[in-house]
C-alpha cells in the first residue's frame, strides 16, 4: 500500500477553497474584489461657543465631537464611535487627541458616562465679577440658614476671591445651579451663637459651600436627628420645609465620638487609641452607624428630603492628626457597600494648591490612611476660611481669621460636586465622586511627584479637571 500523501492531499482539497476565497476563477479574469478598511478617521471637537451675549438672550452651544468612521476601499463606511448611549465614545483615543468635554457618552475600561451638558447658569459671570481683588468687600450682609453674615466694620463681609478654579467655573455658567445640598451640621442653636461656643458651625459650612457653588440650593439639618433619626430640615434663609426636596449632595462636617475615647481632640492633638478601647467604641456605635447608612441609603426616610440613595456624600476626615480610620463616621461610611461607592472623604490642606505656590496638609488634620476602603476615597482640599482678621461677623459675634478645619475642607468639595452634576446633569452619584476621585491632582502639593496616598489618599480635589473628565476615568 502507498504511503498516504497528506501534503498532497491538503494542497489539492484546499486549492479550490482558496479560489473562491479570493473571489477569482480560472485564467478569464472578472469576478469581484473584497471589501476591505482603508481609513478610520480621528473624531475631532468642536469648542463650545460662549457668545457674546449669552448672559442676556444668547445660548451656550455645547461641544460636539465628529465621529469615529472606518472606510472601506468601496465606499462604505462603518460608524464606530460618535457618542450615542449605542456607541460611546472611548475615552483612550479621546484622551490621546486631548478631548477632554465631548458633551456625549465616553466609555472607560468599566464604565460609561453620560456627559452630555447641562445647561449653564447665566449668573455666573455676576458671582465672578463680585471678586475681581484678593480681597473684597460685599455690598450687604448675606444670610444663611436666618443667620447674618456681615463685616465687623462694614455692611457687608470682606471675602477673599475663591479659586482661579471656581472663578473659571462661574464665568463659564458652573456654579451649581439646579443641584440641591444637605449640610448635616450644628443648627439648633444657631441663633445667638458665636466663635467662642462654636454654635456658627453650621453657619460656616453653608456659607463655605455657597461661596464654592452659589447656583446651588442648600439645605440644612441639624445633626441631632442621629439621636432617633427624624429631624425638621430648612431652606437657607431658615425656613423649616413644607415640601420634600430631592438631594444631591449630602455634607457632613462632624463625626460620632466615643464616649470614653482617649483619641479625639479636635485640634491635632489626637492620641492613636489602643486596640482594645478604639474596638469598643466601633461595637459601641455599630448600631448607630447601621441605621445612618439605612438613612443614607433611602431605606430609612427623612421627612420632606428623598434622593438619599443617590446623593454624593461627603464626610470631613478629622482634626486629631491620626490616620482617618479613627473617624468613626469615615469607618462606618466607608464599611457600607452602598455608600462607600459614592463617598468622599475630605482632608485639609493649608490653602489652595497651585502649581506654582503648592499647598501642604495641615497640620490638624487627618490623613488619608491605612485602610483603603477610606484613603482610595480620599481628596483634599483647603481647610482655612475665606476671610482675614476683622473682616466677618456672624450672628453679631466678631470671628477671627484662624477658623479652619476639615470641617471646611468638606463643604468646598461638596459645592464641586454640585457643580460637577450641574454641567453633567444625567451623572450618577458614584459617577460625579468618582470623577472628583480621578480628576484628583497632586502636581498643587509640596509632596509632588512623590506624594504619599495614605497621607493625601488621591490629592487635592481639583474642579478644572471634574468638569473636563475624559482620559482620565477608572
Amino acid at each position: 500500500m502507498k504511503p498516504f500523501k497528506l501534503a498532497k492531499y491538503l494542497a489539492v482539497f484546499l486549492a479550490p477553497l482558496v479560489l473562491i476565497a479570493c473571489g477569482g476563477g480560472g485564467g478569464g479574469g472578472g469576478g469581484s474584489t473584497p471589501s476591505y478598511v482603508i481609513s478610520t478617521s480621528t473624531p475631532t471637537l468642536s469648542s463650545a461657543n460662549y457668545p457674546g451675549n449669552w448672559t442676556t438672550t444668547g445660548t451656550v452651544t455645547p461641544p460636539s465631537v465628529t465621529a469615529k468612521i472606518q472606510t472601506y476601499n468601496d465606499g462604505q463606511t462603518n460608524t464606530l464611535e460618535d457618542g450615542s448611549v449605542s456607541k460611546p465614545f472611548n475615552q483612550t483615543t479621546l484622551s490621546a487627541l486631548s478631548i477632554t468635554d465631548p458633551s456625549s457618552y465616553v466609555t472607560s475600561s468599566t464604565t460609561t458616562y453620560n456627559l452630555n451638558w447641562g445647561t449653564p447658569d447665566k449668573s455666573g459671570p455676576g458671582y465672578a465679577n463680585l471678586f475681581p481683588s484678593a480681597s473684597n468687600t460685599l455690598g450687604t450682609a448675606l444670610s444663611y440658614a436666618g443667620i447674618t453674615v456681615a463685616g465687623q466694620t462694614t455692611a457687608g463681609p470682606t471675602l477673599l476671591q475663591p479659586s482661579a478654579d471656581v472663578l473659571a467655573a462661574w464665568n463659564q455658567g458652573w456654579t451649581g445651579k439646579g443641584s440641591n445640598i444637605l449640610l448635616i451640621d450644628t443648627y439648633a442653636n444657631r441663633v445667638g451663637c458665636s466663635y467662642a461656643n462654636g454654635n456658627c458651625h453650621g453657619i460656616a459650612t453653608m456659607m463655605n459651600t455657597d461661596l464654592i457653588a452659589p447656583g446651588a440650593t442648600k439645605f440644612g439639618l441639624d445633626y441631632a436627628f442621629t439621636t432617633n433619626f427624624t429631624g425638621t430640615a430648612f431652606d437657607i434663609s431658615g425656613t423649616n420645609l413644607t415640601s420634600s426636596k430631592s438631594i444631591n449632595v449630602i455634607n457632613m462636617s462632624w463625626s460620632f465620638i466615643y464616649s470614653t475615647n482617649n483619641w479625639n481632640c479636635d485640634s491635632g492633638c489626637g492620641i492613636a487609641p489602643t486596640s482594645a478601647v478604639y474596638n469598643a467604641g466601633i461595637a459601641s456605635l455599630a448600631n448607630t452607624y447601621t441605621n445612618l447608612n439605612n438613612v443614607l441609603n433611602g431605606t430609612t426616610s427623612v421627612a420632606n428630603l428623598s434622593n438619599f440613595s443617590n446623593a454624593v456624600i461627603v464626610q470631613a476626615a478629622g482634626n486629631d492628626a491620626l490616620d482617618s480610620k479613627y473617624n468613626l463616621n469615615a469607618l462606618g461610611l466607608s464599611g457600607n457597600a452602598s455608600v462607600q461607592n459614592r463617598l468622599l472623604v475630605v482632608g485639609a490642606l493649608n490653602k489652595n494648591g497651585t502649581v506654582a505656590s503648592p499647598a501642604t496638609i495641615a497640620t490638624y488634620s487627618n490623613t488619608a490612611g491605612t485602610n483603603t476602603s477610606i484613603s482610595d476615597r480620599f481628596v483634599v482640599a483647603n481647610g482655612t476660611m475665606p476671610w482675614t482678621a476683622g473682616s466677618v461677623k456672624i450672628d453679631g459675634s466678631n470671628f477671627p481669621a484662624n477658623y479652619m478645619g476639615t470641617s471646611f475642607a468638606a463643604p468646598l468639595v461638596a459645592g464641586y460636586a454640585a457643580i460637577v452634576m450641574q454641567k453633567f446633569p444625567n451623572l450618577t452619584a458614584a459617577s460625579t465622586s468618582n470623577i472628583i476621585l480621578d480628576t484628583a491632582r497632586t502636581d498643587t502639593l509640596s509632596c509632588t511627584p512623590n506624594c504619599d496616598p495614605t497621607i493625601y489618599g488621591k490629592g487635592e480635589a481639583s474642579l478644572s479637571r471634574a468638569l473636563a473628565p475624559v482620559g482620565r476615568l477608572r
